[in-house]
C-alpha cells in the first residue's frame, strides 16, 4: 500500500478524517503526484464520503489514464480490511473497484464471496456483475483457482441454467490450473462430487446433477465414480440412451474380473429397468459366468469401484431367479471381502441402562416406500424406555419427513454421503442399537455398518438382508423366511412374532381413471399389474395372460416404471403368442401422487402380483384398498412378501404355491364375483383385528425385541468389559 508513513497512527485508530485531512494538504502542496488524489479519494471513502470519493477518483481519470494504479491501491486496501475483519468496507471498496474497473474477474469473485459471507448473496448478484461474461473474456492463468472454487460451491447449490453455464465457462481456467497442479483437480473434484450428491438426492434436481456431472468430466473424463453417479441419475430420470452412452464409456476403462462385473452389472440393470426382458438371457448367462469366476478368485480384494456396488450384485438376481441358498452365500462372501476393504473401529463397549438410545440409518424417510412404511414405528415409541436419534443421508426432506420422523425424534443428523463422519458421528452419539432401513439400496450405509459404529446393528425393511458380518441381526416374522433360511443368512434371523412390518394405514385422494376413459365395458373384469420394469419377468407376464385368455371379457391393466416401449413391446409379444388379441391389455401413466396412486387402485377387479420379486408396498396398498390379489410364494425374502402381508390381513385366498395355482387362483377371482366380494368385505373387516393393520402393537414388538437384543448383548459380554459409564 502507498499510504504515507506518517498518517499509519491515523489508520490504526482508524481516524480516516486526519488521513483525508493530510492527503488534501499534500495535493495543494504537490499537485501532479497522482497517486495522492487515489488515495485521498480512498480516505474519503472510508470516512463515509462517498460522493466526494467518486467525484476526486473521476475528476483525475478524466485526465489521466491511470485506471491500474488506482485498482491496484483498491486491491491493496480491500484485501487490508479484508483482514482486519471489517467485511462490509472491504465489499464496498470491491465494489467501486468494480465500477472503475469492470474487467477484474477476481474482483467479482471476491465481491460475490463477501455477499456470501454478509449473508446479502442473492444468486441474481452473479448475473448483475457479469462474473459469467468476465471469465468467458479473461485469459486463462489469470484467475485465483481457490477464488474460483469457493464461488462455484456456493454458486452451484442454486440449480439454474445460468448456474451450468457458470461453471462451463470457468472450466477452462480449471483446466489451465490442473495442467500445473494435478492436485487441485483432484482438491476441486473432491469438493464438487458432494455437492453434486446433495443437489440430486436432498435437492431432487436430477436433471441440473446431470449436467454438472457432464461438465466435471471434462476435467476427468476417466472419472469412474462421475460416471458411475451419472449412469445413476439417469437411470432415476428414465434417460435410458445417456444411460447406455456412460455403460460404454465405463467399460473402455474396465480391466480385470472385478471392473468387467461391474460393466455386465449396469448393463443387466439398465435391461431389467427399461423392462427389456425378451433379451436379457445372454446377459444373465454372462453376468452369472463373471459372478462365479470372481467368487472362486483366490483374491481376497475388490477393486475401488466395486466397492461401490459389491452389496448389490447378487440381490439383482432375486429379479431374476428364486435361489436364496446360493445366491445368499454369494451375498455373504462379497459383503465380507467388502467389509474387509475396510478398516474396522473398536467396538464401542456396553453398559447397563433403563433407556436404550436408537439410531436409525436410512435416506429414505420421506415420500418413498420406507418413508411410508416405518413412519408408524416413529409415531408409536416409547420415549419412556427409548431415544430416537434419526441419521439422514443424503436426503431431501418433506411433509413425510417433517411431521413423522423430525418430529417423533430425540435429534436429526442431517448427514453428507460421507461414510468416515457419519461413522464417527455414530459413535459420538454412543448409539447402542444402530437400525439399518435402506440396507440393500446404499452404498453409503453398507460403509458405515461395515465399521461397527455401534454395539449391535440391526437390518429391517430394506430389500433384503446385505450379508455384512457386522449387522447382528435381521427382522423377519414366521412367514417372510421359510424355518430353513438361518442356514444361508450370515445375519441372525430375529423373528418377530406375527408380521415384520405393521401401518394403521394409508392417505387416499381422488381417483383419475375410469373405466370410460379406457374404454372398458362397465360388465368386464379388470385385472391390473402395477409394477417396477425390474419385475417383469417373462413368465409372470406369461401366467398374467394365461389367466386374462381364461377370463372372457376380461382387461389386463399395466402399470409402473420403465422404458414404455419395450413394455408394451413385451406384453403384445407374449400376448400373440398366447392367442390374445392386444386390446385387451391397457398401459397406464404413472400417477402424479401416491395418494392418486392408491385410491386408482380401486379400478381393478384384481391385482396380479409379480414373481420372483413380489410387490412390497404396493402389495399393502392393495391389501389396505381391499382389492383380492394373486400372489406365487417363492423361497427368498422378495418372494414372500405379499405371503406374510396377505396372512397377516387375515386372508389366505389368492395365495399359491406353483405356477398353476397362481393361474388357478386368478381364474377363479375373475370368474367369481361372489368370492371378489367376500374377500373385499373380509378386508374391510380385517381393518380393525388383523396385525398388519395394528402398528401400535407392531411397535411394542420391536421394541420388545430391541430390549431383547439389548439384554442378550449383556449376558454374553464379559463383566470386566462392561461399564458404568459410556
Amino acid at each position: 500500500m502507498q499510504w504515507s508513513p506518517d498518517i499509519y497512527p491515523y489508520l490504526q485508530e482508524e481516524n480516516y478524517t486526519e488521513v483525508s485531512q493530510y492527503y488534501e494538504e499534500l495535493i495543494e502542496a504537490e499537485p501532479e503526484i497522482v497517486t495522492n488524489y487515489w488515495l485521498l479519494g480512498l480516505a474519503y471513502l472510508l470516512e463515509g464520503k462517498e460522493d466526494s470519493a467518486r467525484f476526486t477518483w473521476l475528476s483525475m481519470l478524466m485526465e489521466v489514464d491511470r485506471i491500474k494504479d488506482l485498482s491496484e491501491i483498491l486491491e491493496e486496501e480491500a484485501t487490508r480490511q479484508k483482514e482486519l475483519g471489517h467485511l462490509s468496507t472491504c465489499l464496498l471498496i470491491r465494489e467501486y473497484l468494480q465500477e472503475i474497473n469492470p474487467h477484474l474477474a477476481n474482483n467479482k469473485l471476491e465481491i460475490i464471496l463477501l455477499s456470501r459471507q454478509l449473508e446479502t448473496f442473492n444468486f441474481t448478484l452473479i448475473i448483475e456483475n457479469g462474473v459469467i461474461v468476465t471469465l468467458q473474456e479473461t485469459e486463462t492463468g489469470l484467475v485465483d483457482f481457490n477464488l474460483l472454487l469457493e464461488v462455484l460451491i456456493n454458486a452451484l447449490e442454486y440449480p439454474s441454467l445460468d448456474s451450468v453455464e457458470l461453471l462451463r465457462v470457468s472450466l477452462p481456467h480449471l483446466l489451465d490450473y490442473a495442467h500445473t497442479n494435478q492436485e487441485a483437480q483432484s482438491f476441486f473434484l473432491q469438493r464438487i462430487e458432494p455437492l453434486i450428491i446433495k443437489i440430486a438426492y436432498e435437492m431432487d434436481e436430477f436433471p441440473y446433477a446431470v449436467e454438472l456431472i457432464k461438465l466435471c468430466l471434462q476435467l476427468q473424463p476417466e472419472n469412474i465414480y462421475l460416471l458411475k453417479n451419472l449412469f445413476t441419475f439417469c437411470l432415476l430420470l428414465q434417460d435410458y440412451v445417456e444411460a447406455e452412452k456412460t455403460i460404454e464409456k465405463i467399460s473402455q476403462l474396465a480391466s480385470g474380473e472385478a471392473r468387467q462385473l461391474y460393466g455386465q452389472y449396469l448393463r443387466l440393470t439398465l435391461a431389467m429397468h427399461q423392462g427389456k426382458w425378451l433379451n436379457i438371457e445372454p446377459l444373465v448367462k454372462e453376468y452369472k459366468t463373471l459372478l462365479n469366476s470372481l467368487n472362486q478368485s483366490k483374491s481376497q480384494t475388490l477393486a475401488s469401484i466395486v466397492k461401490q456396488y459389491s452389496h448389490n450384485f447378487i440381490h439383482i438376481l432375486s429379479y431374476i431367479e428364486d435361489n436364496p441358498r446360493e445366491n445368499r452365500q454369494l451375498q455373504n462372501k462379497l459383503s465380507q471381502l467388502f467389509q474387509n476393504e475396510l478398516k474396522i473401529y473398536q467396538i464401542p463397549t456396553v453398559r447397563p441402562k433403563n433407556k436404550l438410545k436408537i439410531g436409525y440409518l436410512a435416506g429414505t424417510l420421506r415420500r418413498h416406500s420406507v418413508g411410508w412404511l416405518s413412519r408408524w414405528l416413529f409415531h408409536y415409541h416409547d420415549p419412556e424406555r427409548f431415544e430416537i436419534n434419526l441419521y439422514l443421508i443424503k436426503q431431501k426432506e418433506d411433509d413425510i419427513t417433517r411431521e413423522w420422523f423430525v418430529k417423533n425424534a430425540h435429534s436429526v443428523r442431517r448427514c453428507e454421503p460421507n461414510h468416515l463422519v457419519i461413522t464417527q458421528q455414530i459413535k459420538d452419539d454412543k448409539i447402542d442399537i444402530l437400525i439399518d432401513l435402506d440396507s440393500l439400496t446404499s452404498s453409503v450405509t453398507c460403509w458405515v455398518l461395515s465399521l461397527k459404529p455401534a454395539p449391535i446393528q440391526v437390518t429391517w425393511l430394506g430389500l433384503d438382508a446385505t450379508g455384512i458380518p457386522n449387522v447382528d441381526y435381521f427382522i423377519v416374522d414366521p412367514y417372510v423366511l421359510p424355518d430353513t433360511a438361518q442356514e444361508y443368512y450370515q445375519e441372525k434371523l430375529w423373528r418377530l412374532p406375527q408380521t415384520y412390518l405393521a401401518v394403521d394405514g394409508f392417505e387416499i385422494g381422488v381417483p383419475t381413471l375410469t373405466r370410460e376413459e379406457l374404454n372398458i365395458p362397465s360388465d368386464a373384469v379388470i385385472y391390473l399389474t402395477s409394477q417396477i420394469g425390474m419385475k417383469r419377468h417373462p413368465e409372470t407376464i406369461r401366467m398374467q395372460l394365461k389367466i386374462l385368455k381364461a377370463v372372457p371379457n376380461s382387461y389386463l391393466l399395466i402399470k409402473g416404471l420403465a422404458d414404455f416401449e419395450s413394455v408394451r413391446e413385451i406384453f403384445f409379444k407374449l400376448a400373440e403368442a398366447e392367442g390374445i388379441k392386444t386390446e385387451r391389455l391397457r398401459f397406464l401413466p404413472i400417477s402424479p401422487t401416491e395418494e392418486i396412486h392408491r385410491s386408482n387402485l380401486t379400478i381393478a377387479d384384481i391385482v396380479l402380483d409379480t414373481y420372483p420379486y413380489n410387490g412390497a408396498t404396493t402389495t399393502l396398498e392393495v391389501l389396505w384398498m381391499a382389492i383380492p390379489l394373486v400372489t406365487l410364494v417363492g423361497t427368498q425374502f422378495a418372494a414372500r412378501n405379499s405371503y406374510t402381508f396377505m396372512l397377516n390381513a387375515g386372508i389366505t385366498e389368492g395365495i399359491a404355491f406353483s405356477r398353476d395355482e397362481y393361474i388357478e387362483w386368478g381364474i377363479k377371482l375373475g370368474l367369481n364375483e361372489y368370492l371378489r366380494e367376500k374377500i373385499h368385505w373380509k378386508l374391510l373387516k380385517n381393518r380393525q383385528t388383523a396385525p398388519l393393520w395394528n402398528a401400535k402393537k407392531f411397535t411394542q414388538e420391536m421394541e420388545n425385541a430391541y430390549s431383547q437384543m439389548w439384554n442378550n448383548l449383556l449376558l454374553t459380554t464379559p463383566k470386566n468389559e462392561l461399564q458404568n459409564d459410556r
